[in-house]
């Protein structure tokens, strides 16, 4: 009982600070340990820990593979961002003709840009962590299960966070290769406002994100509370299966 109050405590941290409706390979492109369970009249030890390990490193993969999406991307958006500046410096020399004015509009359009990247970057990092939680999640309910335990108010749950991660990844993922437009620069007295209404821009897209991701944090959460529910749940393992022997012809 220690042992599980101790575990619950340590993910509940996790979920706390940081800060699969679909089948649960769908978002993922693999098929998650209570899929394969189901289609598995008996499954041993050393099976179930080499589909377990083969999950993780296709979740892993997968998360590399976003992420190298994004950076790809960003880099080809650089040039665009830095035409956009240079176009921002020239509308400021001409209509405001104020070179103190000029350098914090410039360092705040650049500063826009990199407040994006560093928080869609923190973003993934909580999506990344919640995933390899709702792994934990699922192999422990996949073993409940093995062990003839009802797991579908766990299985429920498991799959809206699958959806809610994959929602929220997405939504980084567009957030992450988004470009903002600089204001067109008209005269003086408009400066601060137009300025004022790029940032508002950015603080409301990245709440939206955030949303996702509190809601995809959330579902994590639920699912882990569903699971300490089950009574034992941390002393249960995979059944060890004998194979019923073949007759010799």
């Amino acid at each position: 009982m220690k042992k599980r109050v101790v575990i619950f405590s340590i993910v509940s941290l996790i979920l706390t600070t940081s800060c699969f409706a679909l089948p649960t390979s769908s978002p993922f492109g693999v098929k998650g340990m209570l899929e394969r369970v189901r289609q598995r009249s008996a499954v041993f030890q050393r099976e179930f820990e080499q589909n377990r390990g083969e999950i993780k490193k296709i979740i892993e993969q997968n998360q590399v593979e976003l992420r190298n999406q994004i950076k790809n991307k960003r880099e080809e958006l650089k040039s665009k961002i830095e035409q956009l500046r240079e176009r921002l410096k020239n509308q400021l020399r001409e209509k405001i003709k104020n070179e103190v004015k000029e350098k914090i509009v410039d360092r705040v359009y650049q500063r826009i840009n990199e407040l994006n990247e560093r928080m869609t970057n923190h973003y993934l990092n909580v999506l990344e962590k919640l995933e390899k939680i709702l792994e934990r999640i699922e192999s422990r309910t996949a073993k409940a299960k093995l062990n003839n335990l009802d797991v579908s108010k766990v299985e429920e749950a498991i799959n809206e966070a699958t959806v809610a991660i994959a929602k929220a990844k997405e939504a980084v993922k567009n957030q992450a290769e988004k470009i903002y437009q600089p204001p067109e620069i008209t005269n003086d007295k408009t400066l601060k406002t137009d300025i004022g209404n790029l940032r508002k821009q950015l603080h409301d897209d990245l709440k939206s994100v955030e949303s996702l991701v509190k809601q995809a944090r959330e579902a994590v959460r639920k699912a882990l509370v569903f699971l300490a529910q089950i009574n034992k749940v941390d002393e249960f393992e995979v059944p060890e299966i004998t194979p019923t022997p073949q007759p010799t012809p």
